[in-house]
């Protein structure tokens, strides 16, 4: 299981911190940031024997954005 603070190189040979993670309907999603450009941020699924999995859908996202920012500040 990913954790926050982890560092990790992508397909694309950058490097992304992990900022937190959480679970929605037994799936886990992870908030990704670039650590060289902070502006390069990726919310993804992640599977342990699959891996990562960048999210593409506008209501699972919405969702994501909510529960992080919750998580995080601790504000809706």
């Amino acid at each position: 299981m990913l954790k926050q603070g982890d560092l990790l190189t992508l397909e694309n040979d950058k490097d992304y911190a992990v900022v937190d993670t959480t679970k929605i309907d037994d799936i886990v999603y992870v908030y990704l940031i670039n650590s060289n450009d902070f502006s390069d941020f990726m919310f993804c699924s992640y599977d342990q024997i699959d891996g990562l999995y960048e999210v593409e859908d506008n209501d699972i996202l919405n969702k994501l954005i909510e529960v992080f920012n919750y998580q995080l500040n601790g504000t809706r």
